[in-house]
């Protein structure tokens, strides 16, 4: 006996339409992610050199931001201690800053360990040069 094809119901058409429109949100979802993501950029800071002065107490730092935001510096952190700091650093900026690290005790002729941390949070490490 021959079987009767049937075509299909209106309940088979409603979770066909509903899986192709799920997968069409993610996909969606996915590359409006990947585009934002893209688009934001992160901050991003070179610390080209770093003295510390033993007699004077200043650290030195040679600063290059090179894109794609303006960087903002809240915090310079040497030999475990936090030291507040406001400088921004515009998109190319080439800067020496200079911050007073009272308290800070070092031999001439070592490396301390630092580091900058900016306004979001990010911390770039650097090694100062102990200068007399």
């Amino acid at each position: 006996m021959p079987t009767k094809i049937r075509g299909m119901t209106s309940l088979e058409i409603a979770i066909i339409v509903a899986i192709v429109l799920i997968i069409a949100v993610a996909v969606g979802w996915y590359l409006y992610t990947t585009f934002v993501a893209t688009a934001v950029g992160q901050p991003r800071l070179n610390i080209v050199s770093a003295e510390l002065s033993s007699s004077t107490g200043e650290l030195r730092l040679r600063v290059v931001n090179p894109g794609p935001v303006d960087v903002q510096i809240s915090n310079v952190e040497i030999a475990g201690r936090l030291f507040d700091m406001r400088e921004t650093i515009p998109v190319g900026g080439n800067r020496t800053v200079t911050v007073t690290v009272s308290g800070v005790t070092a031999t001439p002729g070592t490396m301390l360990p630092g580091r900058v941390i900016l306004s979001g949070g990010q911390s770039f490490p650097f090694s100062a040069v102990v200068k007399p």
